[in-house]
């Protein structure tokens, strides 16, 4: 299967889908937003169908057949998570929320009662930064003018400061690049922090290996989502160590996390079910376990070199269209491809990242993306607006102003040399009819 990329495209079906573009005709979907969300391939659509079917049920809450059949399959979900990430279920098992933003704020929860800094950095998404904010110290480590972390900025900071904990992107939703989490994650550790990565852009683009808990480059902390590595929306996990799980109050009290509750007093569970109140989403558990089996079956070393081909392709047409006012952000020479994944953020000359998005999908069938990415500190470096754009004080003085940003088409398993070549064409195309 992993050399049968016809094959996982049949897999989806919203390949087979058409498009009525502005000139009347049909055209065929070129998917390029899996960056946002992606689509849940057939396999995985027909084991949620089979649970809901026929196994549908809470779980943990009776001894009859179907509540004790779903139990098994969700307890089953949560060790595939744990296991797509090497996890071991026993010193750093898996704890469940419904989106990245949540289980990232479910981090910095574990760690707010520890004493010391987080040091995040300019690269990342605001859920990997905002949640420690607000709970703390928060200091940022630099990025180069192509959004490259500084790797001796941030051992700096790591030295200079009582820092507790390191949070980084695996890769970042604005460039694609992929900083060395390993390497971090022993400079972390050297300085007597821990390391938290946000996989949501990494989970299903390349293998990823927490290593053993004594490992000096062990991964803390993981944490990623469903609905961008090929399930429904609604699942996400936060590997953590089971430790940290027990130091910490319960993320959010209620059903599911106690072990007895009396009139004046409570007893709250160890481990994962501490921090899950309620009723989980049991069929979003299963379909994004049941995406990361099929992941499996392709191939994760499969999958990143299938991407890698596509985005040594994606570099030379970007840098072919560069005379043609088309700018890339990030690095741009076709040697970055090792070191990011299929992600392409840029602005074209003379027109704005909404208008760029919106031809592409009504002229070309083409999805994607527009605006900030909910990581303007990022953008803001990129564009060359400074750390205090001047929009944003016209913002808060309640004028209507167009917040910059990009359009940003990303890869996923399906797409092919094919849709990048028509991608290309088309920006080519939107560029010369407006010189």
């Amino acid at each position: 299967m992993a050399s049968d990329w016809r094959r996982v495209r049949s897999d989806f079906p919203i390949t087979r889908r058409r498009i009525r573009t502005a000139d009347g005709k049909l055209r065929p979907l070129i998917f390029l937003d899996h960056g946002a969300s992606t689509h849940a391939p057939q396999p995985v659509l027909d084991e949620v169908a089979t649970f809901c079917s026929t196994r549908y049920a809470n779980v943990h809450r009776a001894h009859h057949t179907l509540s004790q059949e779903a139990s098994a399959d969700f307890e089953a979900a949560c060790e595939t998570m744990g296991r797509f990430v090497g996890a071991d279920p026993e010193t750093q098992p898996v704890v469940l929320g419904h989106n990245t933003t949540q289980v990232l704020d479910l981090a910095a929860h574990l760690l707010a009662g520890r004493r010391g800094t987080t040091l995040t950095t300019l690269a990342e998404h605001h859920s990997n930064d905002l949640p420690h904010r607000r709970r703390g110290k928060t200091l940022h480590a630099e990025v180069d003018g192509e959004g490259r972390l500084l790797l001796d900025s941030l051992e700096q900071q790591l030295q200079k400061n009582r820092v507790k904990l390191l949070t980084v992107t695996g890769a970042s939703n604005v460039t694609g690049l992929m900083p060395p989490i390993h390497k971090l994650a022993r400079l972390a550790h050297d300085n007597g922090a821990l390391i938290l990565v946000d996989a949501a852009q990494l989970l299903a683009h390349a293998p990823i290996d927490a290593k053993p808990m004594d490992h000096p480059e062990h991964l803390d902390l993981i944490a990623g989502a469903g609905h961008k590595a090929y399930a429904p929306f609604g699942s996400a996990f936060l590997a953590a160590p089971s430790n940290l799980l027990d130091e910490a109050p319960p993320y959010m009290p209620g059903g599911g996390t106690v072990r007895w509750v009396t009139r004046h007093d409570v007893a709250f569970k160890g481990g994962p079910e501490r921090h899950m109140a309620g009723t989980p989403n049991i069929v979003g558990a299963i379909a994004f376990a049941a995406a990361l089996r099929y992941l499996d079956r392709i191939g994760m070393d499969a999958v990143r070199d299938h991407e890698e081909e596509l985005v040594r392709l994606a570099l030379r047409r970007f840098a072919e269209l560069e005379e043609a006012g088309v700018r890339l952000l990030g690095p741009t020479g076709e040697q970055a491809a090792p070191h990011k994944v299929g992600v392409f953020a840029f602005t074209m000359r003379g027109a704005t990242h909404g208008d760029v998005s919106v031809r592409l999908d009504r002229e070309h069938a083409i999805a994607t993306r527009n605006g900030c990415f909910c990581a303007q500190p990022l953008l803001n470096h990129l564009l060359e607006l400074g750390e205090t754009p001047a929009w944003t004080k016209a913002a808060d003085r309640g004028q209507n102003v167009e917040i910059p940003g990009a359009t940003r088409a990303t890869l996923g398993l399906y797409n092919t040399a094919a849709e990048v070549e028509a991608f290309a064409d088309a920006l080519r195309a939107m560029a010369s009819s407006r010189t």
